[in-house]
């Protein structure tokens, strides 16, 4: 026998707020301007210090002149890969993946860039900068340009550059958003529970019988006594 589905109904999914749809702008605008001084800051050093030339500037900070044809922090140096008879340039496949990382990044700002909250949003924007400016060292001049450097005593940090703090900073509010997250999802399950607790409690209280408020019947006398008297 044929049965007729029931029809279902699918609440339409709200379109998220005006201040969340300027996020992906925003955070790609933020990436732009720091890709731009990333690259302004490597021009000034190239052009003004030789390479390996170190001005102290205190606190343990200097600006060394310096060439890294590896990953962020010097890791990965002079990297080349032999694949078959062709040696493939570690600082070229660096690049590729940089771009690879900047691409992926840029789409999924744009997709799903309104979903997300204000401290991701930034955090995939400082990413993406550092991504990029790295990039285009690697494919315009064959190696990045570091000259941030760090060193107190027997400690001396790896030099670094603007894109590379970029990075850095951008992963630790990536875990930062997702502990708040977290965060905040126990808040509302706790709150949702709390609530469904207090509203058992409060539930109604035992239904009064209506006989409950007829009012009392005097007693009747007996028979025959208002007839002797």
């Amino acid at each position: 026998m044929y049965r007729r589905r029931a029809a279902t109904y699918t609440r339409p999914r709200e379109p998220p707020p005006r201040r969340h749809r300027i996020l992906p702008g925003v955070a790609i605008i933020i990436a732009a301007l720091l890709v731009g001084l990333d690259q302004l800051t490597k021009y000034l050093v190239a052009s003004n210090m030789e390479l390996g030339a170190s001005v102290p500037l205190g606190l343990g900070f200097a600006l060394t002149h310096s060439r890294n044809t590896g990953a962020a922090f010097g890791l990965l140096r002079d990297l080349n890969i032999p694949l078959g008879g062709v040696t493939i340039d570690g600082t070229f496949l660096l690049g590729v993946l940089s771009a690879a990382v900047s691409l992926g990044l840029l789409i999924y700002l744009l997709r799903n860039g309104a979903r997300l909250g204000a401290l991701t949003a930034t955090a995939l924007g400082l990413v993406l900068a550092g991504a990029a400016g790295n990039m285009i060292d690697r494919f315009r001049l064959g190696y990045v340009v570091d000259f941030i450097h760090f060193r107190v005593g027997w400690f001396d940090f790896p030099v670094f550059n603007v894109a590379d703090s970029c990075v850095v900073i951008g992963a630790a509010l990536l875990v930062l958003a997702s502990f708040l997250g977290e965060r905040r999802e126990q808040r509302a399950a706790q709150a949702a529970n709390g609530a469904s607790g207090a509203d058992f409690k409060r539930g109604p209280g035992p239904r009064q019988h209506v006989l409950d408020d007829m009012p009392e019947v005097p007693p009747l006398s007996p028979r025959g006594q208002g007839d002797q008297e």
